[in-house]
């Protein structure tokens, strides 16, 4: 009992203290239990102490039994007259019930000035005290004390008469349960200190134990920089199991509702094709009224865009769980969201271990360090993300940089969160300030690739700063290596930019700064501005008026973005005087959405452009001429819905991303785009008017292409031969010819909605490295199309095929198979059971199979809903069941008790 059974999971931070300490008062609280107590303390241990902590006019017992529930520890100071004390005797047999039913509860007896053995004798002191207690108290009670006392003395404890003094055995306790706190097993990451406690509580909000079919909402609040979205993604990685459709929407906060809305149907309704048009929030409640859905909405601040997102519990199917995030409780109050997690800050010893873990790399401080980390705690306040930051940036640092950080910490004026950030980022040199500042700018969310190619002509080789900023936890990565910055130190870095003159500032973020530029050129200014980049969101502004003059007194600005612009009315970035309007900067970014004229600038020198995106623009071209693209990287014109013409790219030599979506009067493209052999993505969705790709171009790196929705699209496209993707669902493509074998890199192909579609070559069986293939809805498909061995995910929904030959057994890594509604589809062959990684299979609508298909493997959806089978022979194992009416309701119980069952079974193996 005295030692925690490592083969526990659970975390140390589900207790709200380390150590519950139990003593006679009269006995040690002066002057035993108090140094106990204060030298606990300093270690930065949370106790539990009764005469300090109980809070007056709650039931003792009750606040005591509640106080041990949220211990980590108890120690139990057995004095001379301990036992004469029935509430020391109810404390204990507590514990020890407690201790045997919990295995993160341990009791450390300490037996100051008795020996241990007096405890089990029946002619000591203790037995006189229990001969006092029986003519007090029913037999049953004194014997569970005696229980209780005769446990605790088998225990191996402190022997206070075995130390020279006092000073001696509180050094060896407190040292003893700082290794059983610090070097206990966690499965905890830095990132990840406290967050048991945390998902315990949030799923209790959650009721997930309940059976019943009610749509909660849980409101996840506290200030900046406590982990709430970390706390989110915990969350939802470990219910997202529970829920067929799920979706984490991210750092909401300035996004547009209606782009927003799009994001939850795509994540909810991977293949639907209304995802484009699904804008209203009207039609997001109608269609996700019957989902059982798991959405976390993070970061919010405006009730309004929170209405539109989630409006209420009605605009969700039954089971459904909602969790939002915010700063601002008024948000959760305000949209009437009952049940509210408060993040609070880290408890002492949580602070500590994730300040170690940055700064030594262990869960616990360097001796030599102790006092200073707990004085770095104090002042930090238990908020995760500065002690990861002030964490990171004293690794390896000797003590006397400690102090000193220390000193800097304690005499700013300014307490808030705001100081140990900006301490960090003072530290950086020159070249990381720059970095940070564009990321927490501009390249937020983004592949750290594209940030890299604008970043490095400001800064030579921004890469290994990058690393550097990632050490010193002022940004992140995530494992698809894209960069993030948290809201604060995004908040922190606007401030920055404020600092100085305004025109001689090199970056400005602020709305009201930029307007003043503008103002007052309309007014007469004359000097020039020394401005480098301009980011500007629209998000939250009516609207701004930009005088083309300014642009010709910012010679040196070389990045450009003005992003959240686009309204229903069109650009909130009014031009006046667009006939002045000739001249640009020689910008290396250019990002402009809804970009109000039919083209750019005639004197525009793009030889430096690196990044040109102007989604949503009323651009019909954008220059006249070949221009000097030797730079240009990507580009982006997605919803251009009046563009007309591609210019000649030959000089684009470098381009890796063209992005031409919904650009609906496109009809073709510039035979330059032959010239492009550096192009990796060319997107093209919904280009309706779009009749063909170039004819003989062979784009050399060409990876992935995107046609979908291009519905004049009659050839099947062969422009690359190292092509992966390739995306032609909803064309007019009649034929896919026997030289498909040729793309022996594909990994996924689209085809759904191909009415004209007929079936596949026997050669595409070649294609050894598709993985993902689909075919859904296409009425001229009736031959089950031959595979290669490397396919993953097959949809075949919605087609009249009849036989899924034997051979699919051979397709052993074959996951999902999708023949939902194919009418005439008979029964499986039975080599199916072959598929051992099957997980998914739907059969839902084929009317024509009778019997239930042979699987093996551990399914987790097979769906048999409209079929024509009567009796589920092999399933019922635990009862035989008949199927009437097709009973879809009555069928997913009984699969749902089947799974448990299994999984039942091989736990227990």
């Amino acid at each position: 009992m005295a030692n925690s059974s490592s083969e526990d999971s659970q975390s140390r931070s589900v207790w709200e203290y380390d150590a519950f300490l139990s003593f006679r008062g009269t006995d040690v609280r002066k002057k035993f239990i108090s140094h106990l107590n204060d030298a606990l303390t300093e270690e930065g241990i949370i106790t539990f102490h009764d005469d300090r902590d109980l809070e007056r006019g709650n039931p003792i017992l009750k606040g005591l039994e509640e106080a041990m529930n949220q211990s980590r520890f108890a120690i139990v100071v057995v004095s001379e007259d301990y036992a004469t004390s029935q509430w020391c005797l109810r404390e204990l047999a507590f514990m020890v019930e407690l201790a045997e039913k919990k295995k993160r509860f341990d009791l450390i007896p300490i037996f100051y000035e008795i020996d241990p053995s007096a405890l089990k004798s029946r002619t000591g002191c203790f037995n006189k005290a229990f001969e006092d207690h029986e003519k007090r108290f029913d037999a049953e009670t004194v014997r569970k004390w005696r229980r209780a006392v005769d446990i605790v003395a088998n225990i191996s404890g402190w022997d206070s008469k075995t130390r020279s003094d006092d000073s001696k055995l509180i050094q060896e306790v407190v040292g003893d349960l700082c290794e059983r706190l610090y070097s206990e097993p966690s499965d905890e990451t830095s990132e990840f200190v406290g967050m048991s406690l945390h998902k315990k509580r949030i799923e209790s909000l959650l009721s997930m134990d309940s059976s019943d079919d009610d749509v909660k909402m849980v409101g996840v609040w506290g200030m900046g920089g406590r982990g709430k979205t970390t706390i989110a993604k915990c969350v939802y990685e470990s219910l997202s199991t529970h829920f067929p459709s799920r979706c984490f929407l991210g750092n909401v906060k300035g996004e547009s509702s209606s782009h927003l809305r799009k994001q939850i149907m795509s994540e909810i309704f991977p293949k639907s094709p209304l995802n484009a048009r699904c804008v209203s929030p009207e039609a997001m409640k109608w269609r996700l009224r019957g989902k059982k859905v798991l959405l976390i909405l993070d970061d919010v601040d405006d009730i309004q865009q929170l209405q539109e997102l989630a409006g209420d519990c009605k605009w969700f199917g039954p089971g459904s769980r909602i969790i939002i995030t915010t700063r601002d409780k008024r948000v959760l109050d305000e949209h009437s969201v009952k049940h509210i997690y408060e993040v609070k800050p880290l408890r002492t010893t949580q602070a500590l271990q994730l300040l170690s873990k940055h700064a030594f790399k262990t869960n616990r401080p360097q001796a030599e360090f102790r006092q200073l980390c707990l004085d770095i705690v104090e002042q930090l306040c238990g908020l995760p993300l500065a002690l990861r930051v002030i964490g990171a940036s004293l690794y390896g640092r000797n003590i006397a940089f400690w102090e000193d950080k220390l000193c800097i910490l304690r005499n700013s004026l300014d307490k808030s969160i705001s100081t140990p950030l900006k301490v960090s980022y003072d530290a950086l040199d020159e070249h990381e300030k720059t970095v940070f500042l564009y990321v927490a700018g501009c390249f937020n969310g983004e592949y750290m690739d594209r940030a890299i190619m604008v970043l490095d002509p400001f800064v030579i080789r921004s890469k290994p700063r990058l690393v550097t900023l990632m050490e010193k936890s002022l940004i992140s990565m995530s494992n698809n290596t894209r960069l993030w910055v948290h809201d604060l130190l995004q908040d922190m870095a606007k401030d920055i930019t404020c600092e100085g003159k305004m025109k001689k500032r090199k970056m400005m973020w602020n709305f009201l700064d930029i307007k003043g530029l503008f103002t007052e050129t309309m007014a007469g200014g004359s000097k020039d501005i020394e401005v480098e980049s301009i980011i500007l969101n629209m998000a939250e502004e009516t609207g701004l008026c930009v005088n083309p003059e300014t642009f010709k007194r910012m010679r040196e600005l070389k990045f450009l973005k003005i992003h959240n612009n686009s309204t229903a009315a069109g650009s909130k970035v009014c031009i006046v005087n667009v006939e002045d309007f000739d001249y640009l900067p020689p910008l290396r970014y250019l990002h402009w959405e809804a970009y109000n004229l039919k083209s750019l600038p005639a004197k525009f020198e793009t030889n430096v452009l690196v990044e040109l995106n102007l989604p949503d623009s009323s651009v019909e071209t954008l220059w006249s001429g070949s221009q000097d693209l030797g730079s240009l990287r990507h580009m982006n014109l997605n919803r251009c819905r009046n563009l007309i013409e591609i210019p000649d790219l030959s000089k684009a030599r470098n381009l890796e991303c063209l992005c031409l979506c919904d650009c609906e009067s496109l009809v073709e493209l510039p035979s330059s785009l032959g010239h492009l052999d550096k192009l990796v993505k060319l997107s093209m969705l919904n280009c309706k008017k779009l009749k063909s790709l170039p004819c003989n171009i062979k784009l050399k790196s060409l990876k992935t292409l995107s046609l979908d929705g291009c519905i004049n699209i009659e050839e099947f496209p062969f422009v690359s031969d190292v092509i992966e993707e390739l995306g032609l669902r909803c064309t007019s493509i009649e034929l896919v010819p026997d030289s498909i074998s040729r793309l022996s890199k594909l990994t996924e192909l689209r085809l759904s909605h191909c009415k004209r579609l007929k079936n596949l070559p026997d050669t595409f069986g070649n294609l050894t490295s598709l993985k993902h293939l689909t075919l859904t809805c296409c009425p001229n498909i009736t031959v089950f199309p031959m595979l290669g061995n490397g396919i993953e995910t097959l949809s075949l929904n919605g087609t009249p095929i009849e036989e899924v030959p034997s051979w699919i057994g051979d397709k052993v890594n074959l996951t999902c198979l999708d023949m939902s509604e194919c009418k005439k589809l008979h029964n499986l062959p039975h080599s199916l059971r072959n598929l051992k990684n099957l997980k998914l299979l739907y059969l839902r609508g084929c009317i024509n199979i009778t019997e239930i298909p042979q699987v093996a493997g551990e399914m987790r959806r097979l769906d048999l809903y409209g079929t024509s089978i009567e009796k589920y022979g092999i399933l019922s194992e635990e009862e035989a069941l008949v199927l009437h009416n097709r009973d879809m309701d009555f069928l997913k119980g009984f699969l749902t008790r089947y799974v448990r069952m299994y999984k039942r079974k091989r736990n227990s193996r």
